[in-house]
């Protein structure tokens, strides 16, 4: 063998890396196994520096945690989870190492390894800290998905919750601190929770419980406070889940939260939206009914100039006064009258709110004597039939008003006289009229519109 070319001494030693180029190497690393890239990242400063970038990560998931991928980059604010970043690197580390010890492929499912990665290393912080969004995403789907995507996340969420997704996450949000892992855990929840069996679990491992803890330590930050209302508000419309939550001391949490000023008007709206719920229960509008409508008049001069927050405060006012006169008289007291024909003025233009200050008038006015309510309903009739005029499109507000003038029109002959002469019966039949295939669909509207009529 010929020799004399080689000059030993002249060469770089056996293994620097620094020869060659850095796009081949991110090439080569970007196609490692994670069980080889990530020792070989700790060799030296130089790789350490260029292995951390979200290509070579990115296309590391790809490969390993197809589905786990495709899931993160449909994420509503994908830029909020990095490859690069630590947690995700010793994620897909171990979830490498987990794959490693099936034996057969085919008993291989990776939705099922993510959760045993994450009950694997419970106390991990890294590791919970990227499990937690990972299964944020893998139970979720994104709006305008296609029907084949919205099929297959159902069929995520059943077999997270099967291989104990509500249990797991459960345990982040009690042995964690970080609002980052809580909210995370919070978040995944109440994707996991549209499932049935899993909302059904929630309850049986008193994860409620353990979510209102985790909201009322919380308090100051609006992150955990919006999920884990989201969490507990996405339970399903089941009477015994709306009744535990109430048990379980949500309502005074949630009126806390919005006692709190470091929140923003938009912030304000996952507490209104879990006394909402609670207002559902009657106990709870007892109970808390007088409270519920002091916080929202003191939130009302802030919602009349946040369209958003006044919408979820008209959603509560009228579930809060509906169906118990104590309410009811109450929030007339603190001029709840007034200020929604202020509201009517001032949002005359947005459909949403006139429908929901209208709704907010016709409880207050269904059964009261005072000696003004005659002008009031006399007023609210022209507030309402004004706006079927002026909404046509708007099909919810053109029902919601149907309904509302049809009930004046049966209770009170005088109303009725004045429907019919500012038009409200056409108005009234042009929505019947106006009934859709698709809503035979609908038990909610084909319930109302039976009673839904104004005769002559």
């Amino acid at each position: 063998m010929e020799t004399s070319n080689i000059h030993f001494d002249h060469d770089l030693p056996l293994g620097d890396f620094t020869v060659l180029p850095p796009e081949l190497l991110e090439k080569i690393m970007s196609n490692m196994d994670p069980l080889s890239l990530v020792p070989l990242i700790m060799s030296c400063s130089m790789i350490y520096a260029l292995a951390h970038n979200d290509r070579i990560w990115d296309k590391v998931y790809k490969r390993t945690m197809p589905q786990s991928h495709k899931a993160l980059h449909l994420a509503p604010i994908p830029d909020f989870w990095k490859f690069r970043f630590a947690s995700s690197i010793k994620f897909v580390f171990e979830y490498a190492k987990m794959k490693s010890t099936i034996a057969s492929p085919g008993d291989f499912n990776e939705v099922d390894t993510v959760m045993k990665v994450m009950k694997e290393h419970r106390r991990s912080l890294l590791v919970q800290r990227a499990a937690v969004y990972i299964l944020r995403r893998l139970a979720y789907y994104p709006p305008g998905c296609g029907k084949d995507y919205r099929s297959t996340i159902e069929v995520f969420r059943a077999n997270l919750g099967r291989e104990g997704g509500i249990e797991a996450l459960l345990n982040a949000v009690r042995h964690f601190e970080e609002p980052e892992i809580v909210s995370g855990a919070l978040c995944a929840i109440g994707n996991l929770v549209i499932d049935g069996d899993n909302a059904e679990a929630l309850l049986e491992l008193k994860g409620i419980e353990v979510i209102i803890s985790a909201i009322n330590r919380n308090l100051g930050n609006f992150s955990v406070v919006d999920y884990g209302c989201f969490a507990l508000c996405n339970m399903g419309d089941d009477f015994k889940y709306k009744e535990a939550i109430y048990k379980a001391n949500a309502a005074d949490v949630a009126l806390r939260s919005l006692s709190d000023s470091r929140f923003r008007p938009e912030e304000m709206t996952p507490p209104l939206d879990l006394l909402a719920v609670l207002c559902n229960v009657p106990e709870c509008k007892k109970e808390h009914g007088r409270k519920i409508i002091e916080v929202v008049d003191a939130l009302l001069p802030l919602a009349m100039e946040n369209s958003k927050l006044f919408a979820h405060i008209l959603t509560v006012a009228v579930l809060v006064c509906e169906n118990l006169d104590e309410n009811r008289d109450f929030a007339v007291e603190c001029s709840f009258v007034q200020k929604m024909f202020e509201a009517l003025e001032a949002y005359s233009t947005d459909s949403h709110i006139v429908m929901k200050s209208c709704l907010v008038l016709f409880t207050l006015f269904w059964i009261n004597d005072a000696p003004a309510m005659p002008e009031y309903r006399s007023r609210l009739v022209r507030s309402i039939i004004s706006a079927m005029t002026s909404f046509k499109g708007e099909l919810n507000l053109q029902r919601t008003s149907a309904a509302m003038l049809s009930d004046f029109a049966h209770s009170d002959t005088a109303l009725k006289s004045l429907i019919l002469s500012l038009g409200g019966k056409q108005l009234v039949r042009a929505v019947i009229d106006a009934s859709r295939p698709e809503d035979n669909s609908d038990p909610e509207w084909t319930a109302l519109s039976m009673f839904i009529s104004i005769d002559d």
